[in-house]
């Protein structure tokens, strides 16, 4: 199981989950399994975990969490940015923390985020490459050129900078802070990553046990 099958467990419709046909009905996670492999998940991997249910819409309580976590995150590695390092404690908070909501807005979206769905694409992410089509009279896709295949369109840099404008130069962000917000995306990724695998091992367990 993973974190989106796991999903449907806010809303079931039995008591029974699994992600493949079992020989028997016994071999199925139960509800009891599927919420101790997510209270397992939530205490291993926090921020991941987070992460997923406040992306899902699932939470509002885990989506201000992960951006507490991340904030966390942040405070304990800004400090190899010099336009980071150098600000005061209180500003350097604030500033983190707003780079951390908006890593967190910007990791979120999707193409069924309002606003954001590619309006070339129209949210798949693909298009006609018309070079390649009209040369063979086969129609051909390619990756959308607008959205770079991901059906959606990724929050603009410039709208991060301006809510830090206050406190960091424009030099300043190309040259570190616009790298260290990119951190934190990556990390959210790596955090629901490793919270998926969590859940697979844990569930894995349980169907072993089972």
């Amino acid at each position: 199981m993973n974190l989106e099958n796991a999903v449907k467990f806010h809303s079931p419709k039995s008591p029974q989950f699994t992600d493949s046909p079992r020989a028997t009905a016994s071999e199925a996670l139960t509800g009891t399994d599927v919420m101790g492999a997510l209270g397992m998940v939530q205490s291993r991997s926090p921020l991941g975990f987070s992460a997923f249910n406040g992306k899902m819409e699932l939470s509002e309580n885990d989506k201000k969490n992960a951006i507490r976590l991340l904030t966390q995150h942040g405070l304990k590695h800004c400090g190899k940015v010099a336009a980071l390092r150098k600000l005061e404690t209180n500003i350097k908070l604030k500033v983190v923390q707003t780079l951390a909501t908006f890593a967190f807005s910007s990791w979120s979206r999707s193409a069924a985020t309002p606003g954001a769905r590619c309006k070339d694409c129209k949210g798949t992410g693909r298009a006609c490459n018309r070079e390649v089509t009209e040369r063979t009279g086969v129609f051909t896709e390619k990756d959308c050129d607008r959205c770079g295949g991901i059906g959606f369109n990724k929050l603009p840099a410039a709208s991060v900078y301006r809510a830090l404008s206050s406190h960091v130069t424009a030099d300043q962000w190309k040259k570190g802070v616009t790298q260290f917000y990119e951190s934190l995306i990556t990390e959210l990724e790596k955090s629901e990553n490793h919270a998926n695998s969590m859940l697979r091992l844990v569930t894995t367990s349980f169907e072993e046990i089972n």
